[in-house]
């Protein structure tokens, strides 16, 4: 922002000398706009929703980043599914959602298509290597106690 804005105001402050003063408001005008733009990405920049896989549970946190997050949610890693839904008609774009005993719960909505999908893809896999990692402990235990 600095840099542009001396950029910016050197060019403006020439144009002045030559008598052209009326360029002067104009690139105040447009250093504020790209003030305030960059104010508005930063600020939603900080948004962050994390999602942590423990032992049994899957924890969904949503919040800004440097503060407490806003909303805390849980759910069963056994019964969790992931779903990836399309969009309403042919340009919405897609949802990704963690589903459990009729609970749903949205999340990367600020992502895109493509985005979603790898997370989709690498949190199916997250839910199915606890689901083969259970599968294998009760075999394992299966055969203990026939042994």
């Amino acid at each position: 922002m600095g840099g542009v804005s001396v950029v910016a105001l050197s060019i403006a402050a020439w144009f002045a000398a030559q008598g052209y003063w009326v360029i002067l408001p104009f690139a105040g005008l447009e250093l504020s706009a790209l003030g305030a733009a960059l104010w508005v990405t930063q600020s939603r920049n900080r948004y962050r929703e994390v999602v942590h896989f423990g032992d049994d549970h899957i924890r969904i946190e949503f919040g800004l980043a440097g503060r407490d997050c806003k909303v805390k949610s849980s759910m069963p890693r056994a019964w969790t599914r992931c779903l990836l839904e399309s969009g309403s008609h042919r340009n919405a774009p897609n949802r990704l959602l963690l589903s459990c005993s009729g609970q749903q719960l949205e999340i990367g909505s600020c992502m895109t298509d493509e985005e979603r999908q790898a997370l989709a893809g690498r949190m199916r896999e997250l839910l199915a290597m606890r689901w083969d990692t259970q599968t294998e402990n009760s075999a394992a235990a299966a055969l203990d106690a026939h042994n």
